[in-house]
């Protein structure tokens, strides 16, 4: 941490302010980001934010928190991003090297919050040149949590996850030794479709799968969920985080979202974490950690609260949560994550778009995994190589089934 004010570093008025980058901005989880940032602006500096298509609100949130970079990814829009920011001090720059190189401004933290695997290379950036990483991009970790984990080690930056299953856990398990730990439950709301009958659900469009009950999601997210692809790509993260084997992590479906995680000790003991389901909780957690701060949210009334449910995941009804199979071979556990996560991705556009239909998407990912032949990871070089190849073949199949 550092005492500044904007630009310009000092302490003001006894306040300890943090400096802080927010990757991804315009999404729902950057959003939810900027609006608490913008309720205790005293407590913050905000070197930069990027977003990817939406200019118009990536400078409406540049000039409201008064930051000094404002990076534009697509670089079709950047002349009227910057006739928008051409009264403010804000520096525009455009394009995804940009956007990379927001992420090596040094800071006190930054969210990575960019959809996809293109918040690797920032994000990869960022580990180097701040202390805290809050991770909302899921996909870093799935496609190359070794190497994060090995950076976040070398250059002493820790790594707060956002999610809420996992930031769940991430809060039960911060200090406690790794051996103490006998399971860990992620739980999943179900989606939309988790109490309808599989013979019910062979034709889904895609505003049902983006009906989410309890979470305001973006599109790409609330796919996954409706899927339960997520859980699959949460297993994932969840084990390279906290460095537990596959069998330890559990799927549990409770409808309410008021459990994130829980932790099951050897000694027979069980920690869980309770809230409502929104993620500016675990957002706030991350911004002020190791400390807590009040943001008006009430805990839970558990005297309103009757019963609390769980329920198994049906593999059937989910065939997502199958391809776990495929990363029990410990050899090519990162080189099929990087897949599936590729695969699903364009599926996943390929539904949103009409290309195909809601269960192509799990039989589409399972059919390149299958078939692409897997090697070692190393680098990030690696690692976009087999992306940009499962890509290719994803595509190439589905404009098979489509033609």
């Amino acid at each position: 941490m550092c005492y500044c004010i904007i630009l310009v570093d000092y302490k003001i008025l006894g306040v300890l302010v943090k400096k802080v980058t927010i990757l991804g901005a315009t999404g729902s989880v950057g959003r939810n980001t900027v609006d608490l940032i913008i309720n205790s602006k005293k407590k913050y500096q905000i070197i930069a934010v990027t977003g990817y298509n939406n200019y118009k609100l990536l400078a409406k949130i540049a000039i409201k928190l008064n930051c000094k970079y404002a990076i534009l990814g697509n670089k079709r829009n950047f002349s009227k991003f910057k006739v928008l920011l051409k009264n403010s001090s804000i520096i525009c720059m455009c394009g995804e090297d940009s956007v990379a190189k927001a992420a090596k401004f040094k800071t006190d933290i930054v969210f990575s919050c960019i959809v996809g695997l293109a918040g690797l290379k920032p994000t990869l950036f960022a580990i180097k040149n701040t202390k805290i990483i809050a991770l909302a991009n899921k996909e870093s970790l799935v496609g190359a949590g070794k190497i994060l984990m090995k950076d976040s080690i070398k250059f002493n930056t820790r790594i707060i996850p956002l999610d809420s299953e996992h930031n769940a856990i991430f809060k039960i398990i911060d200090k406690e030794k790794i051996t103490n730990i006998k399971n860990v439950i992620l739980t999943a709301s179900g989606g939309p479709f988790w109490n309808k009958k599989l013979k019910n659900l062979k034709k889904i469009s895609v505003k049902e799968a983006l009906n989410h009950p309890k979470w305001k999601m973006g599109k790409k997210i609330s796919i996954d969920s409706s899927t339960m692809m997520n859980k699959l790509l949460e297993i994932i993260e969840a084990s390279v985080l906290f460095n537990l084997d596959l069998k330890q992590i559990k799927i549990l479906i409770h409808p309410v979202s008021l459990i994130h995680g829980i932790v099951n000790y050897i000694d027979g003991t069980s920690f869980l974490v309770a809230s409502k389901p929104d993620m500016k909780i675990p957002i706030n957690y991350a911004l002020n950690w190791p400390e807590k701060e009040d943001i008006g949210f009430s805990n839970l009334n558990l005297l309103r609260i009757k019963q609390l449910k769980f329920f198994k995941a049906d593999n059937k009804k989910f065939p997502a949560l199958n391809l776990i199979d495929h990363l029990k071979e410990k050899k090519y556990f990162h080189s099929r994550a990087v897949v599936i996560n590729a695969a699903n991705e364009v599926a996943v556009e390929s539904f949103l778009n009409n290309k195909i239909g809601y269960f192509d998407i799990v039989n589409i990912t399972s059919k390149i995994v299958k078939k692409y032949k897997h090697k070692n990871i190393s680098s990030y070089d690696d690692i976009m190589l087999i992306d940009r190849d499962t890509r290719r073949l994803s595509k190439e199949l589905i404009n098979g089934l489509s033609g």
